[in-house]
């Protein structure tokens, strides 16, 4: 299992349950100890950044901020996600 930790962004909060079918660690926006449903996106990238998160999003403003903040992030159209993060967990 990778070491790797993501954080869902609200826009695509049904992933999780896509994931809790395979070893992929993640957190959401939402969860206790997270930033609240509605939080802005600078709060989100840098609860990220302080949690060392991989932000999945689909939300290219959030994706700003990330790159402000160095922080890693997946973004792309909702169809590609599962796979795409299952392909990144494993490749890190």
């Amino acid at each position: 299992m990778s070491d790797i930790e993501f954080l869902i962004d609200e826009n695509i909060l049904g992933l999780d349950r896509f994931l809790d079918g395979y070893e992929i660690k993640y957190r959401k926006i939402g969860d206790p100890d997270c930033p609240k449903r509605g939080s802005k996106d600078p709060e989100v990238a840098k609860f990220a950044q302080k949690n060392k998160l991989v932000v999945l999003t689909n939300d290219d403003k959030l994706t700003k901020q990330c790159d402000l903040l160095d922080v890693e992030y997946l973004f792309m159209d909702l169809r590609d996600f599962a796979k795409k993060v299952n392909e990144y967990s494993k490749s890190h």
